[in-house]
Protein backbone atom coordinates (compact mmCIF):
# COMPACT_ATOMS: atom_id res chain seq x y z
CA UNK A 1 0.00 0.00 0.00
CA UNK A 2 1.53 3.29 -1.06
CA UNK A 3 1.99 5.90 1.91
CA UNK A 4 -0.35 8.44 0.58
CA UNK A 5 -3.22 5.96 0.84
CA UNK A 6 -2.59 5.77 4.71
CA UNK A 7 -2.36 9.54 4.90
CA UNK A 8 -5.66 10.52 3.18
CA UNK A 9 -7.13 7.46 5.36
CA UNK A 10 -6.29 8.81 8.41
CA UNK A 11 -7.30 12.24 7.11
CA UNK A 12 -10.79 10.75 6.15
CA UNK A 13 -11.09 10.68 10.37
CA UNK A 14 -11.36 14.60 11.24
CA UNK A 15 -14.43 15.03 9.99
CA UNK A 16 -15.25 12.33 12.22
CA UNK A 17 -12.97 13.44 15.28
CA UNK A 18 -14.27 16.78 15.14
CA UNK A 19 -17.85 16.34 14.23
CA UNK A 20 -17.67 14.09 17.66
CA UNK A 21 -16.19 16.40 19.65
CA UNK A 22 -18.66 19.30 18.02
CA UNK A 23 -21.28 17.10 19.10
CA UNK A 24 -20.31 17.02 22.80
CA UNK A 25 -19.89 20.29 22.45
CA UNK A 26 -23.52 20.67 21.97
CA UNK A 27 -22.86 22.22 18.53
CA UNK A 28 -26.33 22.36 17.30
CA UNK A 29 -25.83 20.41 13.92
CA UNK A 30 -22.50 18.38 14.49
CA UNK A 31 -24.99 15.18 15.19
CA UNK A 32 -26.43 15.41 11.55
CA UNK A 33 -23.36 16.33 9.98
CA UNK A 34 -21.93 13.44 11.61
CA UNK A 35 -24.28 10.49 10.56
CA UNK A 36 -23.86 12.58 6.87
CA UNK A 37 -20.72 12.21 6.49
CA UNK A 38 -20.78 8.55 8.13
CA UNK A 39 -23.29 7.97 5.51
CA UNK A 40 -21.37 9.15 2.96
CA UNK A 41 -17.95 7.25 3.84
CA UNK A 42 -19.82 4.09 4.39
CA UNK A 43 -21.26 3.98 0.91
CA UNK A 44 -17.84 4.48 -0.06
CA UNK A 45 -16.75 1.63 1.54
CA UNK A 46 -19.57 -0.79 0.26
CA UNK A 47 -18.32 0.41 -3.10
CA UNK A 48 -14.90 -0.22 -3.02
CA UNK A 49 -16.46 -3.95 -2.22
CA UNK A 50 -18.11 -3.43 -5.41
CA UNK A 51 -15.25 -2.68 -7.54
CA UNK A 52 -13.52 -6.11 -5.49
CA UNK A 53 -16.34 -8.09 -6.57
CA UNK A 54 -15.79 -7.11 -10.20
CA UNK A 55 -12.18 -7.63 -10.30
CA UNK A 56 -11.83 -10.46 -8.82
CA UNK A 57 -13.75 -13.70 -9.21
CA UNK A 58 -15.16 -13.39 -5.19
CA UNK A 59 -18.73 -14.98 -3.78
CA UNK A 60 -21.85 -13.94 -4.95
CA UNK A 61 -22.40 -12.12 -1.02
CA UNK A 62 -19.79 -9.74 -1.76
CA UNK A 63 -21.77 -7.93 -4.53
CA UNK A 64 -25.02 -8.36 -2.03
CA UNK A 65 -22.91 -6.89 1.15
CA UNK A 66 -21.60 -4.14 -1.50
CA UNK A 67 -25.16 -3.03 -2.40
CA UNK A 68 -26.62 -3.43 0.94
CA UNK A 69 -24.14 -1.78 2.79
CA UNK A 70 -24.70 2.03 0.07
CA UNK A 71 -28.50 1.19 0.35
CA UNK A 72 -28.15 0.84 4.33
CA UNK A 73 -26.53 4.04 4.54
CA UNK A 74 -28.81 5.78 2.61
CA UNK A 75 -31.69 4.68 4.90
CA UNK A 76 -29.96 6.77 7.95
CA UNK A 77 -30.10 9.67 5.52
CA UNK A 78 -34.00 8.88 4.88
CA UNK A 79 -34.48 8.97 8.66
CA UNK A 80 -32.82 11.49 10.20
CA UNK A 81 -35.42 11.73 13.24
CA UNK A 82 -33.69 8.35 14.25
CA UNK A 83 -30.44 8.13 16.01
CA UNK A 84 -28.52 6.44 14.21
CA UNK A 85 -25.55 6.87 16.01
CA UNK A 86 -24.94 3.53 17.86
CA UNK A 87 -26.54 1.80 14.72
CA UNK A 88 -24.11 2.95 12.38
CA UNK A 89 -20.79 2.49 14.44
CA UNK A 90 -21.95 -1.69 14.76
CA UNK A 91 -22.29 -1.00 10.88
CA UNK A 92 -18.65 0.08 10.36
CA UNK A 93 -17.31 -2.68 13.04
CA UNK A 94 -19.45 -5.29 11.65
CA UNK A 95 -18.29 -4.77 7.88
CA UNK A 96 -14.55 -5.06 8.74
CA UNK A 97 -15.25 -8.00 10.61
CA UNK A 98 -17.37 -9.54 7.22
CA UNK A 99 -14.06 -8.17 5.11
CA UNK A 100 -11.41 -9.81 7.99
CA UNK A 101 -12.96 -12.98 8.31
CA UNK A 102 -14.39 -13.56 4.59
CA UNK A 103 -12.36 -11.70 2.44
CA UNK A 104 -8.59 -11.61 3.62
CA UNK A 105 -7.31 -13.88 1.25
CA UNK A 106 -8.62 -11.79 -1.43
CA UNK A 107 -7.61 -8.17 0.53
CA UNK A 108 -3.56 -7.01 1.51
CA UNK A 109 -3.16 -7.94 5.05
CA UNK A 110 -1.72 -3.91 5.49
CA UNK A 111 -4.87 -2.58 3.68
CA UNK A 112 -7.01 -4.59 6.18
CA UNK A 113 -5.35 -3.44 9.13
CA UNK A 114 -5.77 -0.47 7.79
CA UNK A 115 -9.57 -0.48 7.23
CA UNK A 116 -9.31 -2.20 11.09
CA UNK A 117 -7.47 1.16 12.62
CA UNK A 118 -10.13 3.54 10.47
CA UNK A 119 -13.45 1.73 11.22
CA UNK A 120 -12.15 1.69 15.23
CA UNK A 121 -11.82 5.67 15.32
CA UNK A 122 -14.97 6.27 13.17
CA UNK A 123 -16.89 3.61 15.07
CA UNK A 124 -15.78 5.34 18.38
CA UNK A 125 -16.72 8.69 17.21
CA UNK A 126 -19.91 7.82 16.48
CA UNK A 127 -20.21 6.52 19.82
CA UNK A 128 -18.93 9.42 21.77
CA UNK A 129 -21.00 11.61 19.63
CA UNK A 130 -24.22 9.77 20.98
CA UNK A 131 -23.14 11.05 25.18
Amino acid sequence: MRPQHRYLGYAGLIPFIVLALGSLLNSRHAEIFLIDYAALIFSFLGGMLWTLSIRQKLPAHVALVAVSAMLWAWLWLLTPAYNWLWLAALSFVALWLYEWSLLRRFIAHDFLILRGQLSLVAALSLVLANF
